[in-house]
């Protein structure tokens, strides 16, 4: 079963991310960053919840399948692919099965008749990669961005999944942390009420956690929650 409230997350802060002020590059970057986390979960394939934004900044690009780059030739494979329902993914070796080297390359989606090619794609390998940013710098510029738009709901989804599971994807300690990103998300989630909202998920709820749950945290994530809460 899918973490539906990770895939909502990230949606949200795509949508996001498609109404800020910032150049179509920087928007590549915080999507692509996005993408990137949202792979570290089990997570169901939720591009075309957010196509509209992903077309319009173009991290997504769209060809017919005739134009694909390994058409000629393989015609037969693609008369096959555009008979298939709905959504269908292109690996890099068209008659070969996903593997780790063989990963999805594009998808092709019936209803519009189109390939879709991401960026970072190995299609579009002219265009550059996506650099991968600290879980707490995107958080934070995220953060950022929630607060010039008075998205109090979205603050606190990110700051809750920062406190919760942030620790994890880095080997800074509480402190730094704190001093180089939380302080300043602190400030802005505080200077919001949250009384009225109503989380996610459980697992995105912040509030004085169970001994339990601290003993099982442990580290980082623990002494991260202290601060957060005031928990001596």
């Amino acid at each position: 079963m899918s973490m539906w409230e990770i895939e909502a997350l990230i949606e949200n802060s795509i949508n996001l991310v498609g109404e800020t002020e910032e150049t179509n590059e920087k928007k590549i970057k915080l999507i692509g960053n996005l993408y990137a986390l949202q792979k570290q979960f089990d997570c169901s394939f939720t591009n075309f919840r957010v196509m509209d934004v992903l077309l319009k900044t173009g991290y997504t690009k769209t060809i017919p399948y005739t134009a694909y780059p390994h058409y000629p030739g393989n015609e037969a494979f693609f008369e096959e692919l555009i008979q298939k329902d709905h959504i269908e993914y292109i690996y890099r070796d068209i008659k070969e099965d996903w593997s780790e080297e063989n990963e999805m390359v594009a998808y092709w989606e019936k209803e519009s008749g189109l390939i879709y090619i991401d960026y970072g794609s190995p299609l579009r390998k002219d265009e550059g990669t996506v650099e991968i940013m600290n879980v707490f710098e995107l958080g934070l510029c995220l953060v950022r961005e929630a607060h010039k738009l008075k998205n109090k709901e979205l603050i606190y989804d990110l700051t809750a999944f920062l406190l919760m599971t942030g620790p994890y994807f880095t080997k800074s300690s509480a402190e730094e942390i704190i001093s180089k990103y939380f302080e300043e998300i602190k400030a802005i989630w505080s200077s919001y009420d949250h009384s009225d909202y109503e989380p996610l998920s459980e697992s995105l709820t912040i509030q004085e956690p169970t001994p339990d749950d601290m003993q099982w945290r442990g580290g980082v994530s623990a002494d991260l929650i202290r601060w957060f809460l005031n928990i001596q």
